[in-house]
């Protein structure tokens, strides 16, 4: 079985932000993933977020700690939680429930009409500098702790070395 290379898409239709995620998203999508959340909060036409994990098979702790940073402060500037597609059956269901990562989105099974096409690939870029990419880990791992206090047990740790 191959394994799929990790994808980020990004796009907008209408007043939606759509983030699409493939394959297995590790800390190397980082920044990638910060510029996407930063393009949506930075527009104010968004009204709502549409994050679609269909093709996701893996996330480490640094991604989903920068969905749980985007979705919480999502949720202090709009009247709904972000949408979350393809979690229903997804080898990260688990990953999301036990990390009561679940009660920050609202989880849909499937969106008509989303066509790949209108979404541009992310190219991954090198970090800037070992200090941001430093901070970025550590507030992805601080969120996750904050969700829960057995996410707070198993993160203490990275979160003490960063």
């Amino acid at each position: 079985m191959k394994i799929q290379e990790e994808s980020l898409f990004i796009g907008k239709y209408d007043a939606t932000f759509i983030f699409k995620a493939e394959g297995r998203l590790t800390q190397k999508s980082l920044w990638n993933a910060n510029t996407a959340v930063q393009k949506c909060m930075d527009d104010s036409s968004v009204m709502n977020v549409l994050v679609d994990i269909t093709q996701c098979s893996y996330m480490d702790s640094t991604i989903l700690g920068i969905l749980a940073r985007w979705a919480i402060a999502f949720r202090k500037t709009h009247a709904s939680p972000p949408f979350l597609i393809g979690l229903e059956g997804n080898p990260l269901e688990s990953i999301f429930r036990r990390m009561n990562l679940t009660t920050l989105f609202r989880g849909v099974d499937r969106m008509e009409g989303l066509e790949k096409s209108v979404l541009a690939k992310l190219i991954f870029s090198e970090q800037t500098t070992a200090k941001e990419y430093a901070e970025h880990l550590l507030s992805a791992h601080e969120t996750l702790a904050e969700l829960s206090p057995d996410n707070a047990k198993e993160f203490a740790a990275v979160i003490h070395c960063l």
